[in-house]
């Protein structure tokens, strides 16, 4: 059976099976680009190739993930059965079930994110994930992919167990999605920038063939600009929703800031948190605050005092605390608060006497991100990724329009709100207690 791929879907094929350049891929595309037909036919490939090896080898599964259980059957099983041929090559198939059992005990099962978790401590050879901001049921995106998917892939099919089985090449996994705005799949496509075993795609509408024009026209006008970016121009963008919406990676990340020079002030922006005490370390030069390290994980207040003393020694070092420290004891010893431990080490704390509105903190970032003259006086180092993931994900709480509460579900809030802290002491904005415009970026 013959398979016709476009332009765009016959790049990512070559790169991923033909001259594997990248073991990961993430495709961020549009509506129309093709991703479910081109899905299955990568799913298929990876069937292929099981088949080739004995019927003793294990773990010879390939595995499609979709949101929904009925999502990944309705799709994916016609594609599957009746335009890629898996119905004349598979032993048994069920669509009530959602799998394939081809020859030499080679499977291939369409499986919901919702029961994801069902493939811990088994093995996958080949992994679709498809749709992957639309996956909200079910664990973290991020928990599933680390602790869940990838290991099905790595602990089984290693480059030294695929050399072993006489494989053509180790596991491999295609993430495929239109993008909802700043969430997990937003990350995975940066995950190449550090890592050459990933490969990153993105595709428009202008890049896909099956669009009738004057369909984009006609959406144009029934959609929000948002709403539009998101769907057909692949565009990571926000609905407003985001607390720091000043901030852009292309902009505020920058690879010249270089280390601590010599002699220079640390600033440290801290958010206390047992277990994790994210804090983002800096410098103010100029006018500017330039994030230059970052700090999580150390299960207390004392531990990140002696971490932050033993990395610059010899500086003064200034700490810009959650004014709620000053009493509080949730990390501290008996009789301490977080403000005494973190003075008793030597470094200085500096913050107001109560905590300002959040909205006033954040105001204060947006404005250092980029003022009304377009002059930004915020950046962060790239090494600073739990800084740069907070800054670009936190949100506002939905439902919430007249008091400004940042959403705390996603557990990504905790660089920024030490940052918040930090630039409010510094750089503060005098705006009242009323709540920050929303808006978009740029």
């Amino acid at each position: 059976m013959s398979v016709r791929l476009h332009p765009g879907q016959s790049r990512v094929y070559r790169d991923l099976f033909i001259d594997k350049t990248h073991r990961y891929v993430t495709v961020n595309c549009s509506r129309g680009w093709g991703k479910s037909y081109f899905a299955g036919t990568a799913a298929m490939t990876a069937v292929h190739e099981l088949m080739e090896l004995p019927k003793t080898v294990p773990n010879k599964d390939v595995y499609v993930i979709a949101p929904t259980f009925d999502q990944v059957v309705d799709i994916y099983y016609p594609i599957l059965s009746y335009d890629l041929g898996a119905d004349n090559l598979a032993l048994k198939s069920s669509k009530d079930t959602g799998r394939f059992l081809f020859p030499n005990n080679v499977n291939l099962r369409l499986l919901s994110y919702e029961a994801v978790e069902r493939m811990r401590g088994k093995g996958s050879y080949f992994t679709v994930w498809d749709e992957v901001a639309s996956c909200k049921k079910g664990i973290n995106p991020k928990e599933a992919w680390q602790s869940v998917i990838q290991p099905t892939m790595t602990t089984r099919w290693s480059a030294q167990k695929a050399k072993l089985y006489k494989a053509r090449s180790p596991s491999r996994g295609l993430i495929i999605s239109t993008p909802k705005g700043f969430d997990y799949f937003h990350e995975l496509c940066h995950y190449h920038e550090s890592d050459p075993d990933w490969g990153y795609y993105h595709y428009d509408y202008t890049q896909s063939p099956f669009l009738d024009r004057s369909e984009i026209d006609k959406a144009r006008l029934n959609l929000d600009p948002i709403k539009f970016a998101s769907e057909y121009k692949a565009s990571f963008e926000e609905s407003g929703n985001n607390v720091f919406y000043m901030f852009n990676r292309k902009i505020h990340v920058r690879h010249d800031l270089g280390y601590f020079q010599d002699g220079e002030d640390v600033h440290v922006a801290i958010d206390f948190n047992v277990g994790l005490q994210c804090s983002s370390a800096g410098a103010i030069r100029g006018g500017q605050i330039h994030l230059l390290d970052e700090f999580k994980g150390h299960p207390d207040t004392e531990a990140l005092a002696i971490a932050i003393k033993t990395k610059y020694p010899g500086r003064k070092i200034y700490a810009y605390p959650d004014p709620s420290g000053r009493a509080r004891k949730s990390s501290a010893p008996v009789g301490r608060t977080d403000f005494s431990i973190l003075e008793s080490h030597g470094i200085r704390c500096l913050a107001r006497t109560a905590s300002p509105p959040i909205v006033d903190s954040a105001a204060a970032v947006n404005r250092m991100l980029m003022n009304a003259n377009k002059q930004s006086n915020m950046f962060v180092h790239p090494s600073c990724k739990g800084t740069i993931e907070s800054l670009e994900r936190t949100s506002w709480l939905d439902g919430n329009p007249n008091t400004a509460t940042i959403d705390k579900s996603k557990g990504v809030e905790h660089f920024s709100d030490g940052v918040r802290y930090m630039t409010e002491y510094l750089f503060p904005v005098l705006s009242g207690t009323t709540r920050t415009k929303r808006g978009f970026g740029f």
